[in-house]
């Protein structure tokens, strides 16, 4: 009878371990969803949200604002305290700051965008840091009650930080096959774009991926090192290839800074400190061999005070003008994401989308209160300190008076940051979600405290005791303690809710707008563009697209009525967006077509007000006078415009291809008006120029027009032409009419 109920106790054991181990391989198995999850996201961020493209970068916003939207009513439901670093606490605040820019912002769908990308950059931030931190053990059901710390674990930090270098390992073998299929039809200078908008937002991306790689390749067990090593070369010779002289100079500090803390912190043997400084002139080494060697970054140090001095004198006129902006409005700034409406009004030299400078960005959008908190985020990074837990796994308590132990991966993240930042100083680095979710990412493995899950339990039992205590002894007191995180956990439903609308607004009116411009027939594009108005009702942009189309369709059937429900649209797009000079050109052009033409003088002369650089608007201005008969007026327009090519707007230019197509337009008016006064060699002169100008574009700068933007490139395409057919008729001696230059 012993023996029988030995048997049954024995197979009842031999039972229960079965199914406590396949519950333990299913909770293993849960426990790497957010390691590949996180994969996934980071292979696929610089492909969708690269090129700044709008219907997929309002999607991947949906979905992490969603995920962050559910995460706080989870903490909520379950009465959870959202736990706060000194990082997390700037941070937080930082992005309340940009919602509340919004009230005094002057284009809100703009600044609703922007805050909802630095929302999202928030959740991957905390949610990072998080998941980062933990190593989780599975022995079976008995681990929830046991405190053990003999058991094999999970180092979520080491392989978040594989996640991410293999998605820029992708990225980076693209953009070589890219300069190899160049190469080979015979443009070796020419520099790689991979996924991205342009050359320099790729190189900042693989400067984030090359210190992750330095890291892990610096992490024991020493077997990977060689192949860390080689990947992270690879990111080297990638970012070379983008010929970005400021990530590279940027990866020359963060290695040199890489060493010293190494050198200073790496507690070995002294052979293995001076190791790492002999490493050191190996690094300037190889900068001057990948100066030297590829072609891309050779030609831009070569022509850096030649060819190039353009673009270092546009980028500081650029920073002086944001700096008067942003001290015109210190406090709240023009409202978040809205460089491009508020930065024209005080520049003096051409139109740019963004500032080349991150910081001075913040600054005129945000005003210097945003600044001060995101400042005050990355220097928390920057002094966040390692926790040592993570290499201490006993049931002991740890000794906090010894020296935190250095840990490789947290140091290559925080160089990352560092060089980042210092990238983000000619360059605004964050300008694409691909750049500023991976900077998220980096930021939340930076500043994650490596934790297992058994201190996780202590720690919460101690907590439920202290609770306990507090709610015993005082019950206010434990309310107040309580309050705050539940109170902070419920004001972060307002903007994760907005943030949510706004984007899944902004995703659906891209979709119908992208289904617009598919069309032909002008009825089914208007039924498209009309649906992308109601689904995104903030979008001025929208509405304007909604006008021309109306005003063409107005030409082209000669019907008045559709003029006049362009001209409402145009207003109305004009409240939403006040401060953009494209809106006043179109109502002004459809106000001349109804007319009404001194209705259409006073609203360029709006347009000027808010873009006093705009040429094309100066000679819509100088031609609608002439058409009204103020001919010495339009003359004076017209030599204000040419005189703006000596000056900094002509002499420093975004792109060294550029022509400015509208002051070849305006030499040609003033040729004309000229010619017909009797000044004939002054106008052949002014002729000669405009038609030079004119074949420079063509030849030099239409390709690139078109790789970018193949609309804009064939409209300005056919202006050029026209143009050129009107000075092969002065030349003739026929004279064009103003009335023909309205279009």
């Amino acid at each position: 009878m012993s023996k029988t109920r030995a048997k049954r106790k024995s197979e009842k054991r031999v039972s229960t371990a079965k199914v406590q181990s396949g519950w333990a391989q299913q909770a293993a198995g849960l426990n790497w969803l957010p390691v590949i999850f996180s994969a996934a996201f980071l292979l696929a961020l610089p492909y969708l949200t690269g090129t700044n493209d709008l219907f997929w970068t309002s999607i991947l916003l949906s979905a992490v604002l969603a995920m962050g939207l559910l995460a706080t009513i989870w903490l909520l439901w379950k009465r959870q305290p959202l736990t706060l670093t000194i990082a997390g606490t700037f941070l937080l605040a930082f992005v309340f700051w940009q919602w509340l820019t919004v009230a005094n912002s002057v284009y809100r769908w703009a600044s609703m965008f922007e805050a909802s990308r630095w929302t999202a950059f928030a959740i991957l931030v905390l949610a990072i840091s998080q998941l980062a931190g933990r190593e989780t053990r599975y022995e079976g059901r008995g681990a929830k009650q046991q405190l053990s710390h003999s058991a094999p674990r999970t180092p979520h930090l080491s392989w978040f930080a594989v996640s991410f270098m293999v998605a820029a390992a992708v990225t980076a073998i693209h953009g070589v096959h890219e300069y190899a299929t160049n190469a080979a039809a015979g443009i070796p200078h020419w520099r790689i774009f991979g996924p991205f908008l342009q050359p320099n937002l790729f190189g900042n991306f693989l400067l984030l991926a090359f210190f992750v790689a330095l890291g892990l390749a610096i992490q024991p067990p020493a077997l990977r090192t060689l192949h860390f090593a080689l990947i992270a070369l690879l990111f080297l010779v990638a970012m070379a290839l983008t010929g970005s002289k400021g990530a590279l100079l940027a990866w020359f500090v963060g290695v040199v800074s890489f060493g010293v803390a190494l050198a200073v912190n790496f507690s070995a043997s002294p052979k293995w400190r001076k190791a790492i400084l002999l490493a050191l002139p190996v690094g300037v080494i190889v900068l001057i061999a990948t100066a030297l060697l590829l072609p891309p970054i050779r030609l831009r140090f070569e022509t850096l005070w030649t060819s190039q001095a353009h673009s270092w004198m546009f980028r500081f006129f650029v920073w002086k003008a944001t700096l008067t902006g942003a001290i015109s409005k210190p406090i709240t700034g023009f409202g978040a994401g809205t460089f491009e409406w508020a930065y024209p009004q005080f520049t003096v030299v051409g139109f740019t989308r963004h500032a080349h400078n991150g910081f001075l960005q913040v600054a005129l959008e945000s005003g210097f209160i945003g600044l001060l908190l995101l400042l005050a985020f990355l220097a928390a990074i920057f002094f966040s300190r390692f926790n040592p837990q993570r290499a201490t796994h006993n049931a002991q308590l740890v000794n906090h008076s010894n020296p935190p132990i250095l840990d490789p991966i947290h140091l290559g993240c925080k160089i990352a940051v560092a060089a980042f930042c210092l990238h983000n100083l000619v360059e605004t680095a964050w300008m694409t979600p691909a750049n500023l979710l991976a900077l998220a990412f980096v930021c939340g493995m930076a500043i994650s405290r490596v934790r297992c899950s058994e201190c996780e339990v202590q720690e919460t039992q101690t907590e439920k005791k202290t609770q306990f205590a507090l709610r015993t002894l005082h019950p206010a007191l434990s309310f107040a303690l309580r309050t705050p995180h539940s109170a902070l956990l419920c004001l972060s439903l307002l903007p994760l809710s907005l943030g949510l609308w706004h984007s899944v607004s902004v995703a659906r009116g891209a979709y119908f707008a992208r289904q617009a411009r598919s069309e032909l027939l002008p009825s089914s594009r208007l039924y498209w563009l009309e649906l992308a108005s109601q689904s995104d009702p903030l979008n001025a942009r929208h509405l304007i697209d909604r006008a021309i189309l109306l005003e063409a369709w107005a030409l082209a059937t000669g019907d008045e009525e559709r003029l006049k429900q362009a001209l409402q649209l145009c207003d109305a797009a004009i409240r939403l967006q006040p401060t953009r000079s494209g809106n006043y050109k179109v109502k002004a052009r459809i106000l001349r077509e109804l007319g009404r033409l001194r209705e259409a003088e006073r609203t360029l002369r709006v347009a000027l007000k808010v873009n006093r650089t705009d040429t094309e608007a100066i000679l819509k201005l100088g031609e609608l006078l002439e058409a009204m008969g103020k001919t010495s007026e339009a003359e004076n327009f017209y030599r204000r415009l040419i005189a703006l090519e000596k000056g900094p707007y002509g002499r420093y230019k975004p792109v060294e291809q550029w022509q400015d197509i509208f002051i070849a337009a305006g030499k040609v008016r003033l040729a004309s008006l000229l010619t017909s006064a009797g000044f004939k060699v002054r106008g052949a002169e002014l002729l000669s120029k405009a038609e030079a100008t004119l074949k420079s574009f063509l030849d030099a700068y239409l390709p690139i027009l078109k790789a970018s933007d193949p609309e804009v490139a064939e409209s300005q395409s056919k202006f050029v032409e026209t143009l050129l057919d009107e000075i092969r008729k002065l030349r003739q001696g026929e004279e064009v009419s103003p009335t023909r230059r309205q279009r």
